[in-house]
């Protein structure tokens, strides 16, 4: 058995529990930039919004 971290994002819009993340990276920046690409976005004061909800209106 073997374990490993890895640095997870979740969304911080209302009611919803999507998250990402990127095996290959080491820090919290390094998902965030990566999946800038996949439609996440981060807002003022480290708000991370996922594609779903930025699309809702959510920000």
């Amino acid at each position: 058995m073997t374990v490993d971290n890895f640095p997870a994002i979740n969304c911080d819009g209302p009611g919803c529990t999507n998250a990402t993340h990127a095996v290959q990276v080491r820090t919290a920046t390094e998902v965030r930039r990566l999946r800038r690409a996949d439609g996440w976005r981060t807002r003022p004061k480290g708000r991370d919004i996922c594609p779903d909800c930025w699309k809702a209106g959510h920000r």
